[in-house]
């Protein structure tokens, strides 16, 4: 029963991924016209790479790295980490594709890939937005399920939350896909400014938390604007008990 409730705690101390909003800004370094994309880049849409200290009552337990880079006609917004908590490891990989269309994004791929103690695993979707066709799982199964527009992954809600969020909003509503391809809803709301010391200094912050009843999780996230809406601390509970605390500890814009 104490290691059940130990690997328990883990999966939420390792679930890195449940809020991590992404940065942005126009690029100042001129493209040559025949490689320019054909879509304004937003805020939250400048290509960056970012690394992260994990922290368990202020002790460190591992490291943490997101980016975002061009894919395609779109970008490709990542996370990775290598963890030790007591006996447990855990590394992942988590990665999402996406478009921009009339201002919104469209997810195409998501894909985590998860090692370390216990079973690996690996969840992936794919949305083909023509024929409204829902893909799940390494073998690419078929999900029966009404189609929705607003559909975003577990990923690439995180970018369009700072979308909204660099437009003047304060609070978000998203239609997100689970791992396994079903629906659910989550909402955000600006909930206060900070300066926060951090590993990569101090630095001025917007406090966004999810909000709604009986959640199963508190997590607060806190960006900087100054530096394109980029996440500089992530921190996570369940039932009010901390599992984890993200701390930034160096970025850089490409």
């Amino acid at each position: 029963m104490m290691m059940n409730k130990q690997w328990r705690l883990l999966a939420s101390f390792f679930c890195l991924s449940l809020l991590c909003p992404l940065q942005a800004a126009p690029a100042t370094t001129p493209v040559p016209a025949s490689a320019a994309p054909q879509q304004t880049v937003l805020a939250g849409l400048k290509p960056f790479n970012a690394k992260y200290q994990v922290l368990r009552s202020g002790k460190v337990h591992g490291s943490a790295e997101r980016y975002l880079k061009p894919w395609g006609q779109g970008f490709e917004l990542g996370y990775k980490s290598s963890i030790s908590w007591l006996i447990f490891k855990d590394e992942r990989h988590e990665r999402s594709r996406f478009v921009l269309k009339d201002g919104r994004l469209q997810p195409t791929f998501y894909q985590l890939k998860r090692w370390g103690t216990g079973s690996g695993r690996h969840y992936e979707l794919n949305l083909d937005w023509a024929t409204q066709q829902l893909l799940t799982g390494k073998e690419k199964t078929a999900k029966i399920i009404e189609w929705d527009k607003q559909w975003l992954d577990q990923l690439s809600y995180h970018s369009q939350l700072v979308l909204e969020l660099a437009a003047g909003k304060t609070e978000f509503s998203f239609d997100v896909l689970t791992r396994h391809g079903d629906p659910r809803s989550y909402q955000y709301k600006v909930t206060g400014e900070e300066l926060l010391s951090l590993p990569a200094g101090k630095i001025k912050t917007i406090r966004v938390e999810r909000v709604g009843k009986d959640l199963d999780k508190q997590v607060v996230a806190w960006v900087a604007p100054e530096l394109d809406y980029l996440l500089v601390k992530l921190w996570q509970a369940e039932d009010k008990v901390e599992q984890f605390d993200v701390q930034l500890q160096s970025y850089q814009f490409n």
